[in-house]
């Protein structure tokens, strides 16, 4: 007789039934999933495949080239590493090695003993993967000739600064230039490399970083990347009125200056020293004048204090007018 709910017993077992099972899966699952991260968790000893991506400084040559053979190691690691090693592509290690560890063997072919470069597959590997040993003895790779040139390397700068502040002197950039391998017609339009863009905002002192280089298409550089640094400084502001002197005149010969004095306004390191007049050195060289079609000159800042970052006068030019002097007594 069915109950007033409308369910039977059987249906009620077999309900109850099915959510035993139901259970007991997920916690199959749950047990499976805990069982597959400790174990992926643990180290184990495998053997390892890899592309290896070769950079040398073979003079007249590519700057990289990729071996057509595998290299093999057998080494220790976690078990997510393994997997991510054995899903998808085979994996391409990056090495350096110098020329001297380089055999020339045909053509372009050079060969490369595996041991030797051993501390640099090391380093690539960068720690996923404890290195037991090698088990490949040498991978031949293709050089094939090339031309290079040595470029200066161009800053490109987005820096913006605190107020009262600014640099002293330009960024300075190391290496300042480098080599670059490609055709030598591509080559021959390329006159420097740039760098990405170095940003800084509210900049309030000196600066300094890495900044990678601009790709440019099929030519390959010496260096990735560039250390670059900037000394930056707190600033002050002053004017005062300079004179303006004449020098290199020969005797016999007066330079008249007009105005005598102009305004000049420099900006200075932050400090509490004062300056005077007496201080800066602001000339006209007569034989600047004399090879000039115009009577009017550009005073010259001689010299100035240590410190001072940058200049400006008012007004910019000066007329000059050249007599002949009057020895006394005449």
């Amino acid at each position: 007789m069915a109950s007033e709910s409308g369910i039977t017993g059987k249906e009620r077992d077999r309900a109850k039934e099915g959510k035993e099972w139901l259970l007991l899966l997920l916690s199959v699952l749950v047990a499976f999933i805990i069982w597959l991260l400790h174990s992926l968790s643990l180290q184990y000893s495998v053997f390892f495949e890899y592309n290896l991506e070769l950079t040398s400084s073979l003079e007249g040559r590519a700057r990289s080239a990729t071996s057509e053979d595998v290299l093999i190691i057998r080494g220790r690691s976690e078990g997510y590493y393994i997997l991510r090693q054995r899903i998808g592509r085979r994996k391409t290690l990056r090495v350096t090695a110098p020329a001297s560890s380089m055999t020339y063997r045909h053509g372009d072919v050079f060969s490369v003993g595996c041991e030797s470069i051993k501390s640099n597959i090391v380093e690539a590997l960068g720690g996923s993967v404890e290195l037991e040993f090698i088990v490949s003895d040498s991978l031949d790779f293709q050089f094939p000739r090339t031309a290079s040139k040595r470029v200066p390397v161009a800053p490109r700068t987005s820096i913006v600064f605190d107020g009262q502040y600014m640099p002293l002197g330009r960024i300075e950039l190391r290496p300042d230039s480098v080599d670059i391998y490609g055709d030598a017609r591509l080559l021959e339009t390329v006159d420097s490399v740039m760098t990405e863009t170095i940003s800084a905002t509210g900049v309030d002192g000196p600066i300094q970083g890495i900044c990678p280089l601009v790709p440019v298409r099929r030519v390959e550089f010496s260096e990735d990347n560039i250390f670059y640094s900037m000394n930056v400084v707190r600033y002050i502001e002053e004017s005062m009125t300079v004179p303006v002197t004449p020098v290199g005149v020969p005797a016999g010969k007066d330079l008249i200056v007009l105005p005598s004095s102009v305004r000049m306004t420099f900006r200075r390191i932050f400090s509490s020293i004062q300056y005077s007049p007496d201080d800066f050195v602001l000339a006209v060289d007569y034989d600047g004048f004399i090879n000039t079609i115009d009577s009017e000159m550009v005073p010259e800042l001689i010299s100035a204090p240590e410190g001072v970052i940058s200049w400006s006068i008012e007004p910019r030019y000066v007329d000059c007018i050249l007599l002949d002097s009057r020895e006394d007594g005449q």
